[in-house]
C-alpha cells in the first residue's frame, strides 16, 4: 500500500517521512487545492527527502481549463521539475466541454519524458469517467487522483471502488479527499485501492 502525503510546505514533507509516508506530493498554495511549488521549495525537497517526490504543476487555483500562456507556463515548469530530479509530475488540463485536454496532455508527457505522471482531481469534473480512463491510458498516463466525484472520496466509496474496477489494473486510480489516517483503511478496504494520498494520510502534517 502506497501511502502519498499531499504537502504544502517543506516541513510538512519532513514530519510526512518521519510519520510514515511513502510518496509525496509537493505542492504550494494548497487553500487553492494546489498550485506549483517553488523552485527554492523543489529543490531542497528533491534533494534531501529520499522517497519519490511528485510535483503538482498548477498555474493557479480555479478551474482546470487553461489558455495558451497558462499552458507555455506549465510546460516551463515541467522542464524545470525534470532538471531538477523530481520522480513524477501531477497535471491536469480540461477542454470547454469538461473532457480530457489531449493536445495538453500528451505534450506534457513529451517532455516530461520518463517521468511519472499523475491526472489530478480535474478528472472529477468530467462527466463521463469511463471514457477519460480508456483516453488515459491510451496517453500512458500512470495514475488518476480521484474522489470519485464531488465533495470528498469518503461520499463516493461505492463509485471509487467501480471506477477501480474499470481500470482493471491498466492505470492506477488513488482515492483522495477526506481520507487520513483513521479512515484509510476502511476506504481501501472498501475500493479495492492499492494507493491512497491525502493531507493527514499519515496523522497532521502542521
Amino acid at each position: 500500500m502506497i501511502l502519498e502525503a499531499c504537502t504544502g510546505a517543506y516541513m510538512e514533507v519532513v514530519k510526512a517521512v518521519n510519520n510514515g509516508a511513502n510518496r509525496i506530493e509537493l505542492c504550494g498554495n494548497l487553500g487553492e487545492g494546489g498550485t506549483t511549488p517553488s523552485y527554492g521549495i523543489i529543490k531542497k525537497t528533491i534533494e534531501t527527502i529520499n522517497l519519490p517526490i511528485n510535483i503538482i504543476i498548477r498555474p493557479r487555483g480555479g478551474n482546470f481549463i487553461y489558455n495558451k500562456e497558462e499552458k507555455e507556463i506549465m510546460f516551463t515548469d515541467i522542464e524545470m521539475c525534470k532538471s531538477l530530479g523530481a520522480s513524477g509530475l501531477v497535471i491536469g488540463s480540461l477542454t470547454y466541454d469538461k473532457k480530457v485536454d489531449v493536445e495538453f496532455i500528451s505534450k506534457a508527457k513529451v517532455l516530461a519524458g520518463g517521468l511519472n505522471i499523475t491526472f489530478h482531481m480535474a478528472f472529477d469534473e468530467i462527466e463521463n469517467k469511463k471514457e477519460a480512463i480508456d483516453i488515459l491510458v491510451d496517453l500512458k498516463i500512470d495514475r488518476i487522483l480521484t474522489k470519485g466525484g464531488t465533495v470528498s472520496a469518503l461520499e463516493n466509496l461505492e463509485s471509487l471502488k467501480e471506477l477501480i474496477g474499470y481500470a482493471d489494473n491498466r492505470i492506477i486510480l488513488i482515492p483522495g479527499a477526506g481520507i487520513n489516517e483513521n479512515n484509510r483503511d476502511m476506504v481501501i478496504e472498501v475500493t479495492g485501492a492499492k494507493e491512497i494520498h491525502g493531507t493527514k494520510i499519515v496523522g497532521n502534517l502542521k
